[in-house]
């Protein structure tokens, strides 16, 4: 995947439960969610590529161990 036009390691999830459909609504089935190393510079906004298929940041999270990002497609 990249972003800022950098290469980066990441775990991609789909995103799945009901609390995320509420979230999400109708975007739901066109998210991801990444779980990055905690050095990660990515904020709301950033366009993302992920194999090839465009997708902006809607959403990041500090955890613990971790940076969680969500994702969605960009229409083509």
């Amino acid at each position: 995947m990249t972003c800022r036009g950098q290469e980066m390691r990441a775990a991609v999830r789909p995103l799945s439960g009901i609390l995320t459909q509420h979230r999400y609504g109708q975007y739901v089935q066109d998210m991801l969610r990444l779980l990055l190393p905690c050095n990660t510079l990515m904020t709301a906004g950033d366009a993302v590529t992920v194999e090839s298929v465009p997708y902006v940041c809607v959403r990041t999270r500090s955890l613990s161990g971790h940076i969680q990002a969500d994702l969605r497609r960009c229409s083509r």
